[in-house]
């Protein structure tokens, strides 16, 4: 048997609730239920996931750090990790905390003394991935595979080009720089590089990533195209983690510039997702509801008008821009929320950037069922045929066995 270990910044488990972690949990679950591999899993969490954890149930050998929130634990943490937080020229652009890298190769260089010895190690997430040049060093021969959620100096990037103040721009501007080196850095010295998109893909290979390398994967989705999308209201979803800088900005972002567009009409708003701001709390009105988190929305999707994604920051494929597209309900969203997925403008979904553009889409969609029902038909049949997740983890077990 093959010994495959994963490294990732947070823990995965059934029912985990953000994008990220469901691809996560996933792939390494598919990868466990094979007779070829031995998996073991090295990862993080918070005090109230401890008890979600499910590796035992599905034998995957583990060592889970948790991060404890007493106050001895949050100083110590503080200490350790006032480089990484404060220093500009950090060597991982402030993206993995030290306490974080610290434990990491701790244990390691723990289970290498033991005797063990990992033919695979994937990588999970931007943050693990720079750890790249260390571990190749304490595990030479093993095969290194970069699995990137997204490709973060994009993100980077655009928050530099976002920031408006001169020292926070500044700051913005040395972390992209030192991702950017970083980020391909690893990415080159991995063996394999799964990008979660064919945009990222892309992206990769135009930076001189050889091609051979790079194999885009799938990201896991809540797959909504066998639910019928009704859309007899008229709310407006925005769906995503609140606690999320790009989630929260683009949210306040739509009330303040698109909503007042909107008055008379009888649009209303409704924000779905933990974590919301006091900030944006305010915001609630009569045409705005802040809903938090919800369990299953399924019924919020078939009953909507459409989803509005107006992201302004960010980068990677979108996943609940895909999971709107496979529920029906028409996506409005811009450059930033429709990359990856290559969809066509008027045909799968809306393409908006001004807020006129997305004020203009909600009242053609309420005007004209028959656009809007083609536009459902044709999202969901996308989505069907370009983001089948059972192939793409066949394609993904298959290069571990080739390996």
């Amino acid at each position: 048997m093959k010994k495959v270990l994963f490294i990732s910044f947070d823990v995965p488990f059934d029912g985990v609730g953000h994008a990220g972690g469901k691809t996560h949990n996933y792939y390494l679950k598919k990868v466990s239920r094979s007779e070829e591999f031995e998996t073991f899993l090295i990862s993080f969490c918070i005090p109230r996931d401890l008890q979600k954890t499910d590796c035992d149930k599905y034998n995957i050998d583990n060592k889970i750090f948790c991060i404890r929130p007493e106050k001895k634990y949050r100083l110590l943490r503080g200490i350790i990790n006032i480089s990484s937080r404060y220093n500009p020229w950090n060597k991982y652009a402030g993206m993995i905390p030290e306490y974080y890298v610290r434990k990491i190769l701790g244990q390691l260089n723990k289970m290498k003394k033991s005797g063990y010895r990992p033919d695979i190690i994937i990588l999970e997430w931007t943050s693990i991935v720079l750890l790249a040049p260390i571990i190749k060093k304490i595990y030479p021969e093993a095969k290194l595979i970069a699995s990137e959620h997204d490709v973060s100096f994009l993100g980077y990037k655009r928050k530099y080009a976002y920031e408006n103040g001169i020292y926070k721009k500044w700051l913005a501007g040395v972390r992209y720089k030192t991702m950017h080196r970083q980020e391909l850095k690893a990415i080159n010295i991995c063996d394999y590089v799964f990008p979660h998109n064919h945009k990222d893909a892309a992206l990769l290979l135009n930076e001189s990533v050889p091609k051979e390398k790079i194999h885009p994967i799938v990201p896991y989705y809540m797959d909504f195209t066998d639910m019928e999308w009704i859309g007899k209201s008229k709310n407006v979803v925005f769906f995503g983690a609140m606690s999320r800088p790009e989630n929260h900005l683009s949210a306040i972002w739509f009330i303040e510039n698109v909503m007042p567009l909107l008055k008379g009409t009888g649009v209303v708003f409704q924000v779905i997702g933990g974590g919301a701001s006091e900030e944006l709390k305010k915001m609630e009105s009569e045409n705005v509801r802040i809903l938090g988190f919800i369990e299953d929305v399924s019924p919020f999707f078939q009953d909507a008008l459409c989803m509005a994604a107006p992201l302004v920051l960010g980068a990677g494929i979108k996943v609940k821009v895909i999971e709107g597209m496979s529920s029906g309900m028409p996506v409005l969203t811009n450059k930033l929320g429709i990359e990856g997925i290559y969809a066509k403008d008027g045909e799968h979904y809306c393409h908006c950037e001004k807020p006129k553009d997305y004020a203009d889409c909600i009242k053609m969609l309420i005007n004209d069922r028959e656009k809007a029902e083609k536009i459902s038909a044709a999202s969901k049949e996308l989505i069907k045929n370009k983001f089948d997740m059972e192939k793409s983890a066949d394609k993904y077990i298959e290069i571990l066995k080739r390996m």
